[in-house]
Formats: structure tokens, sequence, C-alpha cells
């Protein structure tokens, strides 16, 4: 998950073979780096936003003492503080790093607490949502749901922070080239063992964990006659696919790179998987908003802002019961315990949001 040696060391690619006859044959490889540079400005444009909307939305029209609006809360505050970095990126492709020593460890540190960030908080919600589809604990109450989803978004903050250390330490601005600077590592000894231990840690193992989890609440929901409730597993299982396809092929792509000795002239269709990789990858920052704004009330409340409808935006904070999920119903609860949930049984099977 090194930055700097995957985003950088494999740039600038231009090579000259001369040969002892009189042919000379030339090898330049296309490095698009004004092809990358507007990606990413329009990948900052949505994700601004995306997340802005996202993060006025949960908290003007929502309850954010709901765990999994909290959970989307901070999933948003992740995406924007990596969306931040992208406009100094651009600038490097464009130009090169004008920015300093001190702006370097700072962007290095953003981007990578941005992508731990959300990966740990993914993490949290699937282990969520299998305690309340499959485990469904009567001891996990609204309110230790509440705590625990305020513990797991500290600790997703304090991870990623220890975890971004070491790379931001030590990033600095170096010469690249005559006169042409850019924020690179510093770190030579032990970069392939560092990064592969990022790899395991803070990406294979949290996968594993997520397709555990959604496997036993797939079968789980399978197996129930209330399964088409469960919309907030749906949103979620939606959101976790997203981030492994975008930051998945990357991760591929860069083990390809560690795993060949790499020659862009040689592998070059390599180099262009390793392009378009990470603009897939740095694109996911403005994915969760789409994802979530799909929902039917969050499309009504940007129609009515896009077209100066203030009926809506009027209407006050939606301040909803927990969600039909919640581990506290169960269909042979009485119609008092019901009610204190925040739910009514219109038959013998359906709840009804009060």
């Amino acid at each position: 998950m090194e930055l700097s040696n995957s985003t950088r060391s494999y740039e600038d690619f231009s090579y000259d073979y001369n040969y002892t006859d009189e042919l000379v044959t030339m090898c330049e490889v296309d490095d698009y780096k004004l092809t990358t540079a507007v990606c990413y400005a329009v990948v900052f444009c949505l994700s601004i936003l995306g997340n802005g909307f996202l993060i006025f939305a949960l908290t003007c029209y929502e309850d954010l003492k709901r765990a999994t609006n909290l959970f989307m809360f901070c999933l948003a505050l992740f995406d924007l503080l990596f969306t931040l970095t992208l406009p100094f990126w651009c600038v490097e492709f464009l130009h090169h790093w004008v920015f300093g020593d001190v702006a370097c460890k700072i962007m290095i540190g953003a981007y990578f607490v941005g992508i731990y960030g959300s990966l740990i908080l993914l993490t949290a919600m699937t282990f969520d949502r299998f305690v309340v589809v499959v485990v469904r604990s009567y001891w996990l109450t609204r309110s230790r749901r509440l705590k625990c989803s305020k513990a797991a978004c500290v600790g997703a903050w304090i991870i990623s922070l220890i975890a971004c250390l070491r790379d931001s330490l030590a990033s600095k601005a170096q010469i690249d080239h005559v006169d042409i600077y850019a924020c690179k590592s510093t770190n030579t000894e032990d970069d392939t063992v560092g990064y592969y231990s990022q790899l395991i840690l803070l990406f294979l193992i949290p996968f594993a964990i997520i397709v555990f989890c959604y496997t036993k609440i797939i079968l789980t929901l399978m197996s129930t006659s209330t399964r088409q409730k469960h919309r907030t597993v749906i949103l979620v299982l939606c959101i976790v696919i997203a981030f492994f396809i975008c930051w998945g092929p990357y991760h591929i792509v860069i083990v390809l790179m560690s795993i060949y000795e790499f020659d862009a002239c040689v592998h070059y269709h390599l180099h262009v998987a390793f392009v378009v990789c990470r603009i897939l990858a740095f694109s996911h920052c403005c994915m969760n908003p789409a994802l979530y704004i799909l929902r039917g009330k969050y499309r009504n409340l940007l129609s009515s802002f896009l077209f100066c409808s203030p009926e809506l935006r009027h209407s006050g904070p939606y301040r909803g019961p927990t969600d039909p999920s919640d581990s506290r119903i169960h269909p042979y609860m009485t119609e008092e315990a019901l009610e204190n949930c925040g739910v009514r049984r219109t038959n013998a099977t359906e709840l009804v949001t009060l």
C-alpha cells in the first residue's frame, strides 16, 4: 500500500534501445498523466458534492443516534478526507510537487487514513448487520448498538492514524528528475514486507471477515419470511462490494508489479492496467453517496434541491425508529412490546414502522 512506490515509481517511462545496426527502436510509454489528472479532478468534484450532500442529509433529515446512520456519517468523513488529497496529486501529475515536505507528509497520511478508515468501518458495519440479522441478541438494544457503533468509529480513526504513521513520516519531496520534485517515501528497506503486512492486516483479513458475515446473513435471510424488510443489509452489502470492486484490482496489479521485474516496455499492458485500476480505486470516494442516494427518500430530497422545490426540505428532520431488522423485534412479541420498539403489526407476519 505504498503510495509513493505504487504511484510514482512507474510514472515516467521513456526508454531508447539502440542496436549496433542503423535501425533505432524507440520505446516511449505514455504515462497518462494528463488523463489521470483530469479523472482525479472529476472524481474530486463528484465526491465533494456527493459526500457533502450525504453529510447534510444525515445531519438534518436523519437520526445520528441510529447505528447505521452514524456509520454512514463517519464513512462520508473518511471519503471527504481522501478526496481532499486529489487536487494535490493533480498538481503533481500536471507539473510537479510544489508543496514541500510538510504537505507531502500530511497528504500521504490523509490518503492512507481515508483508505484504512473506510475499510475498518465497512467491516464494523458488516459485523453490526451480522449481529442484528444472524445473532439477534436481546442484549443488543438500540442504545447498546449505538455505543458499539461509536466505539467502532473512534477505533477506526485511531487504528487508521496509527497505520498511516510509517508511510507519512517516511515521505518527503524528492527530486525525481532534473528540477522535478515528487512526493515519495524515503523508506527503501523492508518496503515489500511492510506493504504485504498492511495488505494482509488491513485488506485481506477484513475481506475474509466480511465474506463470512455476509454468507451467514444471506443464508439467514433466505430462511426467513421477512427477508424483504432488510433493506439496510442490501445497502451495506452494495457499499462493501463497491469498495472491493474499486480497490481489489488496484492491489492485484501492485502485487503483479512486485512479482515481475517491471519494465513498462515489456509489460506495457500491465502499466496501462495499473493506470486504469488506480483511477478506479481513487473514484471509490464518490461511490458511497451514489449508493445511498438510490434510496427513495434521498432521491426525492436531491430532486427538491436540484429543482428548487422547498416542500421536502422544510418537512423537518426524520426521526424514525430503529429499522425492522432490529434485534429486539421478534415475530412473537406482544403488541405492547412492539410499540415500545416503534413498530406495529398489520397481520401475522408483517411489521410496519410507526
